[in-house]
């Protein structure tokens, strides 16, 4: 599946996976998912990727570059998914960056977790009398980084940034919990929570943040 590494790094109904450094760093996110009464609802994905990455693997998906960014391969990574499709998709581009934009309908959050994490291995899913409960990291702990690494990291790469906003369909938002994760700045008002931090945080943690969404 395609999509798999998307699922591993931003993991929301399921995102989050351990990429390599370099590419990591050459990428910033914004996601977003808005879940109508019946669970139903939209994920949308918009990735600011540096050029230098695609010229790595020329727009297509690769054993060096874990995600699909065409979409040919967003489409073949949805043959066989459940309650799940394609809505739109562009690409533009300015001076440094290329940015990818996709949206997909999903029937139920559990078929959005299904199709970004289909083994379960970073997600924990339940509902229990109209409460939805989602658990979920970001991988592997990262091994320790020299005081240079870090620095150049943060030099090079701190206007790339995560963004994973959560839209339900009535008040209270949903509420969020993180642990190992001070980084990471909430903000909640009406039926919208918002998660944001620095992509260069990301790489630089030693624990892998641990985050549980909850909403009705």
């Amino acid at each position: 599946n395609p999509m798999k590494s998307l699922g591993k790094i931003l993991l929301f109904m399921a995102f989050t996976i351990s990429l390599t450094l370099c590419f990591i760093s050459c990428i910033g996110i914004e996601a977003s998912t808005k879940i109508d009464s019946k669970g139903a609802g939209t994920f949308s994905v918009v990735y600011q990727i540096s050029k230098d990455f695609v010229d790595f693997g020329s727009e297509e998906t690769t054993p060096s570059l874990p995600f699909a960014l065409s979409r040919e391969d967003i489409e073949r990574g949805l043959q066989g998914s459940e309650g799940i499709s394609l809505k739109s998709y562009s690409k533009t581009n300015n001076a440094n960056n290329t940015i990818i934009s996709f949206a997909l309908n999903f029937a139920s959050p559990e078929n959005l977790i299904n199709y970004l994490d289909p083994t379960r291995s970073y997600t924990r899913f339940s509902e229990e009398n109209g409460s939805y409960s989602l658990k979920f990291d970001f991988g592997n702990d990262i091994p320790p980084l020299d005081p240079d690494m870090k620095k150049y990291i943060f030099e090079q790469f701190s206007s790339y940034r995560f963004i994973l906003t959560i839209e339900t369909a009535k008040s209270p938002p949903p509420e969020v919990s993180i642990k190992y994760g001070d980084f990471i700045r909430k903000t909640s008002s009406g039926k919208k929570t918002i998660l944001e931090c620095a992509m260069a945080d990301l790489l630089t943690v030693s624990s892998s943040p641990q985050i549980e969404i909850v909403w009705r």
